[in-house]
């Protein structure tokens, strides 16, 4: 009888507990999406309020999302198109658990510059460090569909708070001035299935509206990866224009 009280009384100590983590996370998620729909809600402004919205949007854009890999989040969100109407889309970011081990990112920002400097600039894989200060770092190899490359990638940081160079080869997939990206494993240690990564620039009139999404497939971990990796990929969209444009 005591054994069994025991076992008991162990099991709800357990259930308790996994619910105080759903909890809090579920409170985290609450208030970094009210973010998100911040800026989704700027995203339909149109560009008449020159550069104080601009730099307005990108400060909230860049301050999305942190979220503890340790339980992953048990929420479904939804993401815009990116292809919405270029004039009235600046900065846009959001994303989509489609179920417990697939989430999806989908960002984009309008760049005022054609879809060939837009190009050029994210295809300099030399100068990129320059101002690039997250994720992208730039890659090396045969860049062409199918070619095998290593890309450099800020992801986490070490005991003292400083960023990781990661070296991850990739296989591409490459069409020339419209898209560049991978869909490659993930590693077993960190979860494993599948990601789908892919940068692409799109016309809108005489400016480009530059895209980045991500897709992580049969991970455990895919919602708390994507909302981590949100803010970043937005802050590398941003340094990306602030590049092309200056």
């Amino acid at each position: 009888m005591a054994v069994s009280l025991t076992l008991s009384y162990q099991a709800l100590f357990l259930r308790s507990r996994k619910i105080r983590n759903f909890r809090r996370n579920w409170q985290l998620f609450r208030r970094n999406w009210q973010d998100i729909r911040t800026v989704s809600r700027l995203d339909m402004l149109q560009e008449t309020t020159g550069k104080n919205m601009t730099a307005t949007r990108i400060l909230l854009a860049t301050s999305l999302l942190i979220v503890p890999f340790s339980q992953p989040l048990l929420a479904e969100t939804t993401s815009q198109s990116s292809d919405a109407d270029c004039a009235a889309t600046l900065m846009h970011g959001g994303i989509a658990q489609l179920s417990a081990t697939h989430a999806s990112i989908e960002t984009s920002i309008l760049v005022e510059a054609t879809p060939a400097k837009v190009w050029s600039t994210l295809m300099d894989f030399e100068a990129m460090p320059e101002w690039s200060t997250g994720t992208l770092q730039g890659m090396k190899g045969d860049i062409q569909n199918g070619g095998q490359v290593v890309v450099n990638f800020l992801f986490g940081t070490d005991t003292s708070g400083n960023p990781i160079l990661n070296e991850i080869p990739h296989t591409l997939i490459y069409e020339e001035g419209e898209k560049i990206g991978w869909s490659d494993p993930f590693p077993d240690k960190i979860g494993g299935g599948h990601d789908n990564h892919i940068y692409r620039v799109q016309a809108c009139g005489d400016k480009t509206l530059f895209i980045q999404s991500d897709e992580i497939v049969d991970n455990p971990y895919a919602a708390n990866f994507v909302a981590q990796l949100l803010p970043a990929y937005q802050k590398f969209n941003a340094e990306l224009k602030v590049a092309v444009e200056n």
